[in-house]
């Protein structure tokens, strides 16, 4: 394989790879379980860059594919096509690119997890790729996922998930514990002579599980029929070359081919009704290299420098730039855990309505200006806290003697001097109008003398 290297001033070679592509992890012969993920890997086969490698990864917080690019990091397969350059914003292109999405994902939700046998085969695909923790949170979530988009359909009786997902776990023979059983044969015969003996075309059609199949054909006819119809007689749906719709059918169309599973509807249908489908993505298959060992991918390890991962990179028998996967954490590991517990929890689960995000076109400071004088308020209030805690700030409490009783006038100041002033005018007023009698009585009182007497109160008693 070929790649672009660099050639140091100490003439070293130093590999220029500018981007990491971070993909959910191989399964099937795949290079990752995820379409979209799948799709972008053949993007840029079909691109040719030489400057990107692909890591396998669990971590979804961003979302996957994510590509990083510099200092960019782009999420999603239209959000990559259009970075590189290859989204074309045609009518015909979005309209083709939007049905596959909503057709496909449907018929994959079903394939590879509704179905209980399929999923047990999908689980043990992820058992290979993921670390012991994960393997006991994502795919029961992915699954989950899947059953609430195709709740609609009403087609969870294709298997027999009331048998395998009994919460009690018991079998028969203990449901038929403590019943008569000869009331049960008895009970038997006499329904069996109002039932037909054989089954017809109608009762065959009413059962759960033929309806069901009914529904999954008619679903995959309408899917594969007018995309075969778009494909004609062209190599690719929109004419001689590849383009980004190509690699996004190619990254759904692989998953429903050429996973094993027990109920192989899907990929039995395609192969007997739509043969020029297989035709085109295996095609696609081949001419951009997508085969994966798995096992080989795993069992990377990282490299110690740049020279090692480019003479790995040359001498592998992998078709693909694989990289060694970047082991979790056990902060990460445990933030994973405590996130999937807490999701759990009745009342605590996160919203599932849609938010519109609009672009913040506020300037950097004024984004972070709430978070700053937030800062500053906790600051303050934990400084003014430990300074009277510690004693270098006293609160104040005003004067240490307090004296309680009636104020003079005195205590106002001048103006107090005023009113106390006007208080004795008018007193030398009425004193001057009073009689005779009054003076006579007031000095009498003025030349009096207090005397104390004491009085001995005998207590009485009470009759």
């Amino acid at each position: 394989m070929a790649s672009h290297v660099l050639l140091t001033a100490s003439g070293q070679i130093q590999q220029a790879w500018s981007m990491e592509l971070f993909v959910l992890g191989p399964a099937f012969g795949l290079p990752s379980i995820d379409a979209e993920c799948i799709a972008v890997v053949a993007l840029l086969r079909s691109l040719d860059r030489k400057d990107w490698l692909l890591i396998p990864t669990h971590d979804g917080r961003e979302g996957l594919p994510l590509l990083v690019s510099g200092d960019q990091r782009i999420c999603g397969f239209k959000n990559i096509s259009r970075h590189l350059g290859a989204d074309k914003n045609e009518g015909d292109a979005i309209a083709l690119a939007s049905f596959l999405e909503r057709g496909a994902q449907t018929l994959l939700d079903i394939s590879l997890y509704v179905s209980f046998e399929n999923y047990s085969t999908t689980r043990s695909a992820f058992t290979q790729i993921l670390p012991w923790h994960t393997n006991y949170i994502l795919p029961p979530r992915l699954r989950a996922a899947a059953r609430a988009r195709t709740d609609h359909l009403s087609i969870s009786s294709i298997d027999v998930d009331n048998v395998h997902e009994d919460l009690s776990g018991r079998t028969s023979s203990v449901d038929g514990m403590g019943k008569e059983q000869a009331f049960e044969v008895e009970a038997q015969k006499r329904a069996s002579l109002l039932l037909p003996r054989k089954d017809t075309l109608g009762s065959l059609l009413q059962k759960p599980q033929h309806s069901a199949v009914f529904k999954l054909h008619a679903l995959a006819d309408n899917f594969f029929g007018p995309l075969q119809d778009m494909l004609g007689g062209k190599n690719f749906l929109q004419g001689a070359e590849m383009t980004s719709v190509d690699c996004l059918a190619c990254g759904y169309l692989c998953l429903m081919l050429y996973p094993k599973m027990p109920q192989d509807w899907l990929a039995s249908t395609m192969r007997r009704k739509y043969a020029p489908l297989v035709a085109y993505v295996e095609r696609m298959y081949k001419k951009l290299g997508l085969q994966t060992n798995v096992g080989a991918v795993m069992s990377l390890t990282p490299p110690e420098s740049e020279i090692e991962l480019l003479s790995r990179l040359e001498t592998s028998e992998l078709t693909l730039p694989w990289q060694a996967t970047v082991r979790d954490s056990f902060l990460n590991v445990l933030a994973m855990t405590a996130q999937e517990l807490v999701s759990h929890i009745p009342g605590l689960k996160p919203s599932t309505s849609v938010v519109t995000v609009r672009p913040d076109t506020r300037l950097s400071w004024q984004r972070q200006l709430p978070t700053i004088l937030a800062v500053l308020a906790a600051t303050l209030g934990l400084s003014m806290f430990a300074g009277l805690r510690t004693g270098l700030l006293t609160w104040p409490r005003g004067e240490e003697l307090h004296v309680f009783g009636r104020k003079r006038f005195s205590d106002y100041g001048h103006l107090g001097a005023v009113l106390a002033g006007m208080s004795v005018l008018s007193q030398q007023t009425r004193s001057s109008a009073s009689p005779q009698t009054g003076v006579t009585g007031q000095g009498s009182h003025e030349n009096a003398t207090i005397v104390d007497v004491q009085v001995d109160v005998e207590p009485t008693s009470i009759r």
